[in-house]
């Protein structure tokens, strides 16, 4: 059954309003937001549900990270927890206990305090946006089930070696001047090849290395990073 309530459009309104507020005003976005979760029974129900055994704290150690002296943001894989844990940090917001200027800047460097937000708005706010909404409209689906692969995992003293070079990498990109869109590609696809790392799948990290190494070289930057790690990886790992 198609929903047509009035929920939908009142959030999206708010979260348009939040890309364009003045940066003064935006606490009192996220407030307005959350009274919008609070107000509609339809996000009442999703947030009860996606929030039954979620551990906020637990996530969030997860998700805010650190690689050399750049702050990286891990959203939860799945729509259930990025929900829970996206409402969870925003509550933590309107509480006082996170900054939202504060953790824009840090977690998306950008020129000005306003970009920093456009940034954190459009990475966490938006897929926020999405996944609550296709829960309400489409109701909730049950989380895949996925095939299990045999891990080949990477030794665990190779992902150390990786990070020292990416703090460079990170570094380089972040002080690279023009399109403000293919560098923040960029750090996520280092995000990613982060990740793989801590993971320590081997496939994983030469597929995602693959595609990083490629980009970087298009871009034309980090030359002796990509031929520091590719010395790395192949010591390592197996090129079958």
């Amino acid at each position: 059954m198609a929903y047509n309530g009035e929920g939908v459009a009142a959030l999206v309104s708010i979260i348009d309003e939040l890309q364009t507020v003045n940066l003064i005003l935006a606490d009192k976005k996220v407030k307005e937001l959350l009274k919008c979760l609070a107000f509609y029974p339809e996000f009442r129900a999703v947030l009860s549900r996606v929030n039954q055994g979620f551990d906020y704290q637990a996530e969030k150690k997860k998700a805010l990270q650190r690689v050399g002296e750049h702050h990286v943001l891990r959203l939860p894989k799945s729509d259930k927890s990025l929900v829970a844990f996206v409402s969870s940090m925003l509550v933590e917001m309107d509480a006082g206990t996170m900054d939202l200027l504060a953790f824009s800047r840090n977690y998306f460097p950008a020129t000005t305090g306003a970009e920093s937000l456009d940034l954190f708005v459009a990475s966490v706010i938006e897929p926020f946006k999405f996944a609550i909404v296709d829960m309400v409209v489409n109701g909730m689906k049950e989380e895949q089930v996925l095939v299990e692969r045999s891990v080949d995992f990477a030794p665990s003293g190779m992902g150390e070696q990786v990070k020292n070079i990416l703090v460079n990498i990170v570094k380089s990109v972040n002080e690279t001047q023009g399109n403000i869109t293919a560098r923040n590609e960029l750090l996520l696809m280092l995000e990613a090849f982060a990740a793989a790392l801590d993971n320590r799948d081997a496939l994983i990290i030469k597929a995602l290395w693959t595609g990083l190494k490629k980009y970087l070289s298009s871009v034309k930057i980090c030359a002796r990073e990509i031929e520091q790690t590719e010395t790395v990886l192949s010591m390592y790992l197996s090129t079958k």
